[in-house]
Formats: structure tokens, C-alpha cells, sequence
């Protein structure tokens, strides 16, 4: 079946661009209430962009046409982040982060989330097994609704038990990491196995 985006309404587009550009990481990212809370939400249009600046990209819509989420609302403010890379056994958690609430009602309140110091103004959360703190670099309106924020990464917190070091490379064990991915509708994608090709000189 061929389709032809420029027939198709946004919700039908974002349908079908979430079920064949798949698995999706997850960007869990916590960001400063002006209440001295947190804000706790997913995304999943997220990916790495560059390595010099070290830079990732996540793609926010808006709770509305002229209402940010609150997550750009804090972004934008504050100018920096805390992104985790969640893992399996934290899935109902994500899913219960990405529902809609009120400007300074906190998800990591709502649902007891335990948290550590980190930078001098965020912390993290416990049970986040990698956490970046991000400055926010630039900012692209994509249409009416929906940005590109562009997150520079300064510091990467991985849990100890994930990774090694080889010749001066650090390598982190992927399987045990265990990262929540996106697929379509209601359903995440789980990492089981891993193939090892070598990359031809």
C-alpha cells in the first residue's frame, strides 16, 4: 500500500510514522517547575545528533495550538534538563509520566518517585539507570505546534554495573541497561538479544 502524506490528516500521519519508525528510544526528561517541583514526561521523536557539540534532539509538541507542554514551557525558562534513558522495569512509570497534568502538579510526586543530587539546580532519578544533564542549544519551530529542541549534553551519569573500559573506550552493556523502547499505539519494544557485525575498513 503506497500513501501519500499530503492527503492524510496530522493524527493519521503521526499513526503511521510511529509504526514503521520503530523502536524509538525513549528521552525521559525531568525539568524545574516555577512551584520548586518537577516535571517528569516522555518522548519518543528523540535521537542522537552529533557528537562535536554533543548533541540530542527531541521533538515537543504542544498540549494545544497556543499552549507549550510543560516541558518546553520549562526548557525554554530554565535552559537546561535532566534526560534519562529509562529501562524495562521502570515501563509503568513512564507510561503513567506521559499523562496530561495540570502546570506545577509534579509526576514524580504523583507517583513517589525517589530522587538524587546530580547538578547544582536538578537532581535525578534513583532509579534511572543513565541520566544526562542537557543544556538546551537551540530551538526550531516545526509548523504550528511542534519544536526541535536541541540538547547539549554535559555530563552523563551510567550506572557502575553497566559499564567496562577497553583501550581507552568505555562500552556499556546494553542488555542489562534493558532500555524501554516506542513502537506504535500502546505497545513498547524491549531489547533481547544483539548482533555483532564487524564494520568493513
Amino acid at each position: 500500500m503506497l500513501f501519500k502524506l499530503e492527503n492524510m490528516s496530522p493524527n493519521q500521519r503521526y499513526h503511521l510514522i510511529t509504526q514503521t519508525v520503530l523502536p524509538r528510544p525513549i528521552a525521559w526528561i525531568l525539568t524545574a517547575n516555577l512551584e520548586e517541583t518537577f516535571n517528569l514526561a516522555p518522548f519518543s521523536y528523540f535521537a542522537a545528533l552529533s557528537s562535536d557539540p554533543a548533541l540530542l534532539v527531541v521533538s515537543i509538541g504542544n498540549k494545544n495550538k497556543n499552549l507549550n507542554k510543560d516541558t518546553k514551557t520549562n526548557l525554554l525558562r530554565e535552559k537546561e534538563c535532566i534526560l534519562h534513558i529509562p529501562s524495562l522495569d521502570l515501563a509503568n512509570e513512564v507510561n503513567t509520566s506521559a499523562a496530561t497534568l495540570a502546570y506545577g502538579e509534579s509526576e514524580v510526586s504523583q507517583q513517589g518517585l525517589s530522587l538524587l543530587p546530580f547538578t547544582t539546580t536538578l537532581p535525578r532519578l534513583s532509579k534511572a539507570k543513565v541520566a544526562m544533564h542537557c543544556r538546551l542549544y537551540d530551538v526550531h519551530q516545526l509548523g504550528e505546534s511542534q519544536s526541535a529542541c536541541y540538547l547539549e549534553v554535559l555530563s552523563i551519569h551510567v550506572e557502575d554495573t553497566l559499564v567496562s573500559e577497553e583501550s581507552g573506550r568505555y562500552f556499556i552493556d546494553s542488555l542489562a541497561l534493558s532500555p524501554l523502547s516506542r513502537l506504535g499505539g500502546n505497545h513498547y519494544g524491549v531489547l533481547t538479544e544483539t548482533l555483532s557485525l564487524k564494520r568493513p575498513s
